[in-house]
């Protein structure tokens, strides 16, 4: 079997089930990125995330030094939440995402950015980094692991490419580039995208002429494209917004709607 390339030097080997992290093929160029990743977003973060977040990352035992090998964090995040990282080789589409979370499967990529200050809206939008520190130690809060497996699941009951499209606006507008009010009343960083991305955070934080309450119709009703900044941030005042985000969702619906051609096929 041949490893695969993306980024450098191959990352996977197919099998008959999964690709697999294979982490001794991580150059030491990449393990410095990450580590210079970690401690530069480790130190602007201290003050605009909130405790839940930094008690996820002491749990799975994230550090700066070494880039996560999953099999060593799925030990602690089966025992935790009843989820595990699945490694795949590029960002899945939202259906195959939306399908993972319903089984309690994170995906996550594991090539990294080239370098610690680029922009990832001109790298695909999505890298280890973000997957691994900017979304898993979420996981650990019960809300949002179940927020997560419930949209899954709605996933699976919701085929249409159209109803794809708006369980995944729902879930990127949140958890890539939502907002979270604190315990103390500060509004500060839930999305994965904003914590792993700095230029990304200091905008969120800095426009709040566009922050929005959570509101479930007007979430499905913001178009969300990867690459692009959204035109609002919405707001959480706590996680357990999410649960009723999910409980309206569920006894309400999902709104019929017709979307273009492209976002279809994105959605699919």
């Amino acid at each position: 079997m041949k490893p695969g390339s993306l980024n450098g030097p191959g990352f996977f080997y197919l099998t008959k089930a999964m690709y697999q992290q294979q982490y001794h093929q991580y150059t030491i160029q990449q393990q410095q990125t990450w580590n210079i990743l970690y401690t530069k977003r480790a130190e602007a973060l201290s003050a605009t995330v909130s405790a839940p977040f930094w008690q996820g990352v002491n749990a799975l035992g994230l550090k700066a030094y070494f880039i996560p090998d999953f099999q060593e964090i799925n030990f602690l995040l089966r025992r935790l939440a009843n989820w595990e990282v699945v490694a795949v080789q590029e960002p899945l589409r939202p259906r195959q995402v939306l399908a993972k979370w319903a089984k309690q499967k994170f995906p996550a990529v594991t090539s990294l950015r080239l370098h610690p200050d680029a922009d990832l809206r001109l790298q695909g939008n999505k890298d280890l980094f973000q997957d691994m520190f900017g979304q898993l130690p979420w996981l650990l809060q019960p809300q949002v692991a179940q927020f997560m497996q419930q949209i899954g699941v709605l996933s699976l009951q919701h085929k249409d490419p159209a109803e794809t499209e708006l369980l995944w606006r729902l879930a990127q507008h949140v958890l890539s580039n939502g907002l979270l009010r604190d315990a103390e009343g500060k509004v500060t960083l839930l999305g994965s995208h904003l914590i792993a991305n700095a230029p990304e955070a200091a905008l969120a934080l800095k426009n709040e002429n566009i922050w929005k309450p959570i509101d479930l119709d007007e979430i499905l009703g913001q178009p969300y494209k990867d690459g692009e900044r959204p035109e609002a941030y919405f707001v959480l005042e706590s996680l357990d917004d999410l649960t009723q985000l999910v409980a309206q969702l569920e006894k309400e619906g999902l709104p019929v709607v017709e979307l273009p051609a492209q976002l279809q096929l994105v959605a699919g």
